[in-house]
């Protein structure tokens, strides 16, 4: 995964004190203190209700944005195994189709990094990469194996296109949508609203009852902030890394033939000769 910054937490979080305080502040301007004191039992009962089910909502919310998040990273690591598998099975092909499988892997792969992930960070896919898996899933139309070994391999590359295409089609959806608005909209709507309440309990020394209230305002705008770095995989300051492709991209180039790909791996020892 890559992470750009923290900026917009740093503004939902601001906002949501600000938004808690401002709340604060109104009940405090509508209500008077006894009355406050005198309404604590009844506000307890009401907001036990109510923070509770905001904290069920948002939890729920906050898990399936995290395991939204891990499936697009999952599904990109399996699309770039699959195109990795592809070009390396293509090596067993004869010519022409081992050349022109390999060529489009390759083409596949730098349209990927080049043009579809900034297209993804406004939810869109690239119509040129579409057409380069197209004409991979097509390569191999005019093929008929011959030998045992290309019988052997033959099924195995549809089999990895296959899967190629339909990562891609599952990665497609997961760029072009994320929360959908009447979530966001229970999401905020909720944290107001349970705001509001703390403003309708007073403690007697306001320093206490601002420290009470940012701090609550805090815990809610972080998790706020979690949705939105999660909710949108390919998108904002936390968004799933284009390196998997990126490497396949370097191996198809021989980039990595004589240096690791990976942090942790080793340089091959150097041959010995006697």
């Amino acid at each position: 995964m890559e992470y750009s910054g923290c900026w917009n937490g740093i503004a939902i979080v601001v906002s949501g004190m600000l938004a808690a305080l401002t709340a604060v502040a109104i009940a405090r301007w509508l209500f008077s203190a006894d009355a406050l004191r005198m309404g604590h039992e009844a506000t307890g009962n009401v907001l036990a209700i109510v923070g509770t089910l905001y904290a069920v909502l948002l939890g729920l919310i906050v898990v399936d944005a995290m395991t939204h998040f891990e499936k697009a990273m999952d599904i990109v690591q399996s699309e770039s195994n699959s195109l990795a598998d592809t070009y390396l099975l293509a090596e067993r092909l004869p010519e022409p189709q081992r050349t022109r499988v390999q060529g489009l892997c390759r083409d596949y792969a730098e349209q990927v990094v080049k043009l579809e992930w900034p297209a993804m960070e406004r939810a869109r896919m690239s119509v040129a990469a579409r057409r380069t898996a197209l004409a991979l899933a097509r390569s191999l139309n005019d093929f008929e194996p011959q030998t045992e070994v290309h019988k052997t391999v033959y099924p195995n590359i549809l089999e990895e296109i296959e899967d190629l295409w339909d990562r891609r089609r599952e990665r497609a959806g997961m760029a072009e949508y994320g929360i959908p608005m009447v979530e966001w909209t229970s999401l905020i709507l909720g944290g107001i609203v349970t705001m509001f309440f703390t403003g309708l309990f007073t403690t007697g020394d306001m320093r206490l009852q601002i420290v009470i209230t940012t701090l609550a305002a805090l815990v809610i705008s972080l998790n706020l902030y979690i949705v939105c770095l999660l909710a949108y995989p390919f998108a904002g300051e936390l968004s799933v890394s284009k390196r998997p492709f990126e490497i396949d991209l370097a191996v198809f180039n021989g980039v990595y033939d004589d240096r690791p790909a990976h942090e942790g791996e080793e340089h091959a020892p150097p041959s010995m000769t006697r």
